[in-house]
């Protein structure tokens, strides 16, 4: 270990040096390189200029030679005796004496009389039509053109004697003496190039071999007119490039020269300075080894020995004091490390006893609990457990009552009571909240029920607490194994699942019943695919028509939602609607339910069919506070007249939360909307509560329509409710008419609207319209 430390100080110190070193290096390189570029770019930039002096001056002496030669008297008679060896050889003459690399003689018109090139096609076919009808234009020409593969520079003069009698042209060949030449004036390289058809064509250049063959492979000419570009690799060498179009250029290719600058010999001078900084890092690399052998030796030895008394506090090992030595820094480390040791032997005991055991109750918690049923479990040897998950029934409400001091005692004096209940061997635990477990072993199915319910009976003892006496109850689920799971997760889910059937059936005491895990967790995919249904578009409306008995018309129709699954089939809402109350999914499906049903009213209104139409409320929507505000956005939005629309809230959900309840509804109301009570009869309302509701109609439960007779019980409380409605200013509408007998006897009572299979299913809406009007038909 501590030449593994020594070796971390030495490698980090010389590590230290040559980043520095390195950090030096690239920034000197970028700094150079970047100011090599500069400044190639800028010599590229002022070449351009020099190019433009340099071809304008060899033109201006190419136009006076070409003038000199056009006033030649001797010439002039040459051209005049229209005799062509005399015109051939008067031009070869006077051209040769100047230097001229071509030289042409045409007459007044253009056509060709004599040239230095002899009967070159090149020279015949039109090379110079350019040049001729810029001549004739401006009285001469000075222009390039490419002839057979090369360049030339031209000037275009009239010959006169006094009239025109000819056009002489003399040419100076722009190749690679004349770029070299460029070259020696100002050490930038210069071709000479044109497009022939998707390639470069190099005329001529001061650039090496392979530099041409690889510019004359590129599709076109790097660098924007004026403008240097990036790096060019030609070859093996590095430019960089600028483009200027050649001035007077005939053809039907464009023509231009590419100035060069080498970044290779630009770069050059920089190397030895590199070389010098690199030889420099080396040294220091050096001397940062000596230093960090000597320091690494002092500061190793100490830390590895605390490293090493480090180890053995891991292990559990407190015994062997820590060496202490001298007053410096990692002295005082050294005796702070020896008190910390003292300190976590007292500790570590209380803080494992704190990760496995709740704080409140003492008892285990949900980690040992599980820990321990895993254990129970792992034998192997077959025997029996019992699994028994418990909570307390209405325990948030002594919290919200009482308070949660007063919740802590209670949880305490639960705690005590199982406790008291169970055998030794067995074990107790709080798993969080309000929520028991206790696991028992080597027991049948008959002593673990006796067990069990006598935890119950033990619980529902009253319970004294120095401020008050109180009554408790609790929920328990029983599993036992190997009958109901093999493996702690299984036992633990269908425990927490028998544990829900007995708070929903308030039946105290629940044995898990096989199946039931299939139910739970078909629950559990549904609420996943519940939230993916709408944008999945698998929920749909169906309609269901309310008839007025008065009018026989159909006012009203309910909206009553229905989920196609695209595995499963269809969903009834009896299963789906309490999954999304429970999931908190039900505001969306209410939203959409919402805005669908007035979507298809208002397409109805447009097609000529004025309808009411009703959608049900669960007890979340009354809770949601935005809910009013959603309802009058969606009836501007569909252009439906407020009230079109009846929310119809279940009678029991208005009873959970009475003074909320009556503040949300007269939220609504005062929106336009027609409220209604549904399922009336069966939340046990009383009229105290009835009256305060803003409501506009009743809705009598199918309990007491589907198989009502003549002096029944359901037809008493039918037309009582019915008179009672009436009483009270309200509409009422009986739900499940399903025969003749349960109509005539509502028309008898006067109830105002009838609902039912008697009349028709929930049909789509293109069905409902269907419906509607073979119904008028048939009333008519």
């Amino acid at each position: 270990m501590r030449s593994r430390l020594h070796g971390k100080i030495v490698a980090l110190l010389i590590g230290l040096v040559l980043a520095a070193q390195l950090a030096t290096f690239a920034v000197v390189h970028v700094a150079t390189e970047r100011s090599v570029r500069q400044q190639l770019a800028e010599e590229l930039r002022v070449g351009e200029r020099v190019w433009q002096r340099f071809y304008g001056n060899r033109s201006e002496q190419l136009l006076e030679t070409a003038l000199v030669l056009a006033d030649d008297f001797g010439f002039k008679a040459a051209v005049a005796s229209g005799d062509p060896a005399t015109m051939a050889s008067a031009l070869q003459n006077h051209a040769g004496r100047v230097g001229a690399d071509a030289g042409v003689l045409l007459s007044p018109e253009g056509a060709w009389l004599a040239g230095l090139e002899g009967a070159s096609p090149g020279w015949r076919d039109g090379a110079l039509d350019g040049v001729l009808a810029a001549a004739a234009e401006e009285g001469y020409s000075l222009s390039v053109v490419a002839v057979d593969g090369r360049l030339y520079s031209m000037a275009l003069i009239p010959v006169l004697a006094p009239n025109q009698i000819g056009w002489v042209g003399i040419g100076s060949a722009i190749g690679d003496a004349y770029a070299r030449d460029f070259k020696a004036l100002t050490r930038l390289d210069a071709s000479f190039v044109r497009d022939a058809g998707g390639r470069l064509e190099v005329l001529g250049s001061s650039l090496p071999e392979p530099a041409v063959e690889a510019l004359s492979a590129l599709a076109t000419a790097p660098g924007a007119p004026g403008q240097a570009s990036d790096e060019l690799t030609l070859g093996e060498d590095h430019y960089f490039a600028l483009s200027a179009p050649l001035p007077g250029a005939r053809g039907a290719a464009p023509l231009g020269v590419l100035l060069q600058g080498s970044l290779d010999q630009a770069m050059a001078p920089y190397a030895a300075l590199k070389a010098r900084i690199l030889w420099l890092s080396g040294l220091a690399a050096a001397l940062a080894l000596a230093v960090a052998g000597f320091l690494g030796r002092g500061i190793s030895r100490p830390v590895v020995e605390l490293a090493e008394a480090a180890q053995r506090v891991q292990q559990g090992d407190y015994s062997r004091p820590i060496p202490v030595r001298g007053r410096d820094e990692i002295a005082r480390l050294a005796s702070a490390f020896g008190h910390m040791q003292e300190g976590i032997a007292a500790r570590e005991d209380r803080i494992l006893h704190q990760a496995h055991h709740d704080g409140l109750t003492g008892l285990p918690n949900r980690s040992l609990a599980r820990e321990r049923l895993d254990q129970a479990l792992a034998h192997g040897d077959g025997r029996a457990c019992a699994v028994v998950m418990l909570d307390l029934d209405r325990f948030k409400e002594i919290n919200d009552t009482l308070g949660h001091g007063f919740g802590d005692q209670v949880l305490e004096e639960v705690a005590k009571r199982l406790r008291q209940a169970v055998r030794a061997e067995d074990l107790v635990a709080r798993l969080g909240g309000d929520e028991f477990m206790v696991l028992m072993c080597d027991v049948g199915p008959d002593f673990a029920q006796r067990r069990a319910q006598a935890l119950l009976e033990q619980l529902r003892l009253p319970l004294d607490l120095p401020t008050t006496r109180i009554n408790l109850d609790a929920s328990l689920g029983l599993v036992l194994h190997p009958e109901h799971g093999r493996d702690a997760q299984t036992l633990l889910r269908r425990a927490d699942i028998a544990l829900y059937d007995a708070k929903e059936a308030r039946a105290g005491l629940v044995v898990y019943r096989p199946g039931r895990d299939e139910v739970h967790l078909r629950q559990l995919a549904l609420i996943g695919d519940l939230r993916q249904s709408i944008a999945r578009e698998e929920l749909s409306l169906r309609f269901q028509p309310k008839v007025d008995l008065a009018s026989r018309q159909v006012r009203h129709v309910e909206a009553l939602l229905r989920w196609q699954h695209g595995s499963l089939g269809a969903i009834p809402p009896d299963e789906f609607i309490p999954l999304a109350e429970r999931s908190g999914f039900v505001h969306e499906i209410t939203r959409f339910v919402l805005d669908s049903a007035l979507a298809q009213n208002a397409r109805w209104r447009a097609g000529g069919l004025d309808l009411g139409v009703a959608v049900n409320l669960s007890a979340m929507d009354l809770m949601d506070a935005d809910l009013p505000d959603f309802v009058q956005a969606s009836l501007r939005q569909h252009r439906v007249p407020p009230q079109r629309l009846i929310l119809e809230v279940t009678e029991g959900v208005l009873m959970r939360d009475v003074d909320y309840a009556v503040r949300m509804l007269h939220r609504l109301r005062a929106g336009g909307v027609r409220l209604s009570i549904d399922d009336f009869g069966t939340g046990y309302s009383s009229l105290a509560q009835l009256k305060r509701m803003p409501v506009d109609e009743l809705k009598i439960d199918k309990s007491f329509v589907m198989q009502m007779t003549e002096g029944s019980d359901d037809a008493v409380i039918v037309r009582s409710t019915i008179e009672l409605g009436h009483n009270m200013g309200l509409s009422v509408i009986a739900e499940g008419v399903e025969n003749d007998v349960s109509l005539g006897l509502l028309r008898q009572y006067r109830c105002d609207m009838v609902q039912g299979y008697l009349f028709s299913a929930p049909l789509a809406p293109e069905a409902l319209v269907e419906w509607c009007r073979r119904f008028m038909e048939a009333e008519a």
